[in-house]
Order: structure tokens, then C-alpha cells, then sequence
């Protein structure tokens, strides 16, 4: 019997914009798109809001202090993966305490900023450079995995 209700797991994204440019970390030793560019992210965890999620995670990987009323929701990405489904919520901040650097060396080997121009030719993983090119296009929101929907 197929089980009602859902069990979509709930993601944050930062898009931490300076001069015109993203910064994003290296992945590596976690087992999952290694050797790819990500935005600072992380699942939210129990009993936590999305906001306080995008900050934590932030602070975690970067090292900076983005203030909750600093980030805009930019887009949405409802995400079906060959384990789970997931509900993707990306934020964009132009305001933080601190001068990111990496926080997780053990999770990723370094961190870079790129323009949107110089990410076309980095490794980035899919679904992120399919949610970046959305965002500049002006696009909230977005479907990927799903058999029967076409990302817009």
C-alpha cells in the first residue's frame, strides 16, 4: 500500500552575491558530487525553520553571519532524486558579517567566487546551475526529476 503524506526533505541554498559574484565551495571527501562546485547549503534539521537553516548553514560552511532579514527567497525547486524528494529553498544575501573562508575542511576544498559567465565553465552540480540559470532569468520556482514536468 502506497504510504499517504509526504516525507519531502527540506534543503536551504545561499547565494552570498559580492561584486557581481557568487561564492560557492569545492566539494570533496563527502561522498556526494564530489569534485563539484555547490552554494553554501544544508538540510534543515528538526524544529528549525528555513530561514534559520539558510543562516546556520552558512555560518557553518563559510563562516559568516548572514542576518535572517538579509535573506530573500529567489527560488523554490521542488526536486524528486532517485532516494527521496526534496523541497529546495534557495536565498540570496548581499549582507553578512565576517570574511567567508572555509569552515569545513574535512567537507570541501576550498571556496571561490564566480560571475555567472565564469560558473559555465566550472564543475557545478545540475540542479544548482539549472536553479542559478533560472534565478537570472527571474523564475521562482522549478521542478526537477519528475517524469511528467519540464523544467520552465
Amino acid at each position: 500500500m502506497k504510504q499517504k503524506g509526504t516525507l519531502n526533505v527540506p534543503a536551504v541554498y545561499v547565494i552570498l552575491r559580492k561584486n557581481g559574484k557568487i561564492l560557492f565551495t569545492f566539494r570533496e571527501h563527502t561522498g556526494f558530487m564530489d569534485g563539484t562546485f555547490s552554494l553554501p547549503s544544508g538540510h534543515v534539521e528538526d524544529d528549525e525553520n528555513v530561514l534559520t537553516a539558510a543562516a546556520r548553514e552558512t555560518a557553518e560552511e563559510v563562516g559568516v553571519a548572514v542576518p535572517l532579514t538579509a535573506l530573500k527567497l529567489v527560488h523554490s525547486m521542488h526536486r524528486k532524486t532517485e532516494k527521496d524528494v526534496r523541497v529546495d529553498f534557495f536565498f540570496e544575501s548581499e549582507e553578512w558579517e565576517g570574511e567567508p573562508f572555509n569552515n569545513e575542511p574535512h567537507k570541501h576544498g576550498d571556496i571561490a567566487w564566480f560571475t555567472f559567465e565564469e560558473l559555465q565553465k566550472q564543475p557545478l552540480m545540475d540542479y544548482q546551475a539549472v536553479a542559478l540559470d533560472l534565478i537570472k532569468r527571474g523564475v521562482p520556482y522549478s521542478e526537477w526529476g519528475w517524469e511528467s514536468v519540464e523544467t520552465p
